[in-house]
């Protein structure tokens, strides 16, 4: 399992806000892919997934948080998924 953090933009270590998941929850990821968007002070930007793997969201839409914070997991199975879903 992997998690999918609120990353650092340039020198910018304040809160920042997600503003929208653009893959839906349970929605396998490739490489490449563009998760979410998110804003910080300065900037709107899209970020794109690192890894591959089935999309977990953790945390809505217009969260607000650290960088660094996690707000969603890559996993490789859907039994993975249904675990961390049921946790909720």
């Amino acid at each position: 399992m992997l998690e999918v953090i609120m990353p650092k933009q340039g020198m910018y270590e304040g809160d920042v806000t997600l503003i929208r998941w653009l893959i839906p929850d349970g929605t396998d990821v490739l490489v490449g892919d563009v998760l979410f968007t998110m804003e910080n002070e300065k900037v709107e930007i899209d970020i794109e997934a690192e890894d591959a793997g089935i999309l977990v969201q953790s945390q809505e839409d217009g969260f607000v948080a650290a960088v660094g914070t996690v707000i969603g997991y890559l996993v490789t199975t859907r039994a993975e998924y249904d675990q961390i879903k049921a946790k909720k």
